[in-house]
């Protein structure tokens, strides 16, 4: 892979670590170059004051944010909350803070936050899973949704009903809010990049067939929604027709007078394959939550990924009932299939703990 350097600051204490990661990157085989237009991933130098971002064109380059800074490990709560505000500004896939001490801090935008000991090796096999994903996220709209499910069914009452639940027990956090601390400009790039103005976690779905469309039609819930206030059809709950793998896209149903801007979730692509695996799973939720003893992937890869979807439906494999069970997403949170929503909601929601495990 290609990589290049974004140097958004000077910093001579960083630097001399960035000699270290560079050769790193080189020995696994990577090749450093002068510009973002041929590269795959960037290492962008910044600050926490200034975390300036890397104009990209597409999703395809990847932005590992570095930054050092005068803040002790001791601080980790300051650390955690500064890094994410900085990942978020500078619209980075990944941001790495190192302390004066060489304590290493990694924040993901889904707020995994965890720490090792600065080591150039052990950092790009952090990263490797990052910058080596593929993104399935785009959607494509085909307005036929069927007069009837035009205001929506039984099914998409339940899914609005459950988002009220999940709200209440606390494990749909809205980490940043974008809006106040994003610019016009940064707005604009981050919904060209990723078609998202707002950031919430956590998402609902359930099966519903619908046999003039495809035979794995389901509901979803949309891309940064508020899932406690789900109301409109085609915005804030879609329909699903099915997925194109091989252009990475979801095929979405859509009624007349839809918002072309509208997006569903970034995991419908592992909603999607669940349900095409397992026909008698009924319904999926994804929860900023955790559950102690599930089986968790082993890697960080990025929510809307094809390599985070396989991984999930491989630890659904080895689960003793793939049907109605719950697997962890590594410092992230989980995802739990049903029957229905009901089911999932009497089995697991006594379960959820709102604090994520967090390794490294």
């Amino acid at each position: 892979m290609n990589f290049t350097i974004v140097r958004n600051d000077s910093n001579t204490f960083r630097e001399n670590l960035l000699e270290s990661l560079i050769d790193g990157c080189v020995r696994k085989g990577d090749k450093m170059i002068g510009t973002t237009e041929q590269a795959n991933y960037a290492l962008n130098l910044a600050t926490l004051e200034n975390p300036r971002s890397v104009r990209r064109k597409s999703r395809s380059l990847f932005v590992i944010t570095f930054i050092s800074g005068n803040i002790s490990a001791e601080e980790e709560g300051k650390i955690k909350v500064l890094s994410y505000n900085a990942l978020v500004k500078s619209l980075s896939n990944l941001l790495i803070y190192i302390t004066p001490n060489l304590e290493t801090f990694f924040t993901t935008p889904e707020a995994g936050f965890y720490q090792i000991f600065f080591n150039p090796d052990e950092i790009y096999e952090k990263i490797k899973p990052i910058i080596s994903s593929n993104f399935a996220t785009d959607n494509k709209f085909v307005q036929d949704l069927p007069e009837r499910f035009w205001y929506g069914s039984e099914i998409t009452k339940q899914i609005s009903n459950y988002g009220k639940v999940l709200d209440k027990l606390g494990v749909l956090p809205v980490p940043f809010p974008l809006k106040e601390f994003l610019t016009e400009s940064q707005m604009k790039q981050l919904y060209k990049i990723y078609g998202i103005t707002g950031a919430s976690y956590g998402n609902l779905s359930a099966r519903e067939r619908i046999p003039e469309l495809s035979n794995d039609t389901f509901w979803m819930t949309g891309r940064g929604v508020d899932k406690s206030n789900l109301q409109l059809i085609g915005k804030d709950i879609l329909l699903v027709k099915d997925f194109d793998y091989k252009n990475h896209e979801a095929i979405l149903s859509m009624p007349p007078n839809y918002n072309p801007k509208a997006r569903v979730s970034v995991d419908a692509v592992e909603h999607s394959m669940i349900y095409k695996a397992f026909p008698e799973i009924g319904a999926i939720i994804h929860v900023h939550a955790w559950i102690n003893g599930v089986f968790c992937t082993r890697q960080n890869y990025p929510c809307g990924t094809i390599e985070l979807a396989q991984e999930v439906l491989d630890l659904l494999s080895r689960t003793d009932n793939p049907v109605s069970t719950a697997v962890g997403l590594k410092n992230h949170g989980l995802t739990i299939t049903g029957k229905n929503l009901q089911e999932i909601f009497e089995k697991f929601s006594s379960k959820l703990l709102t604090e994520v495990e967090m390794f490294a």
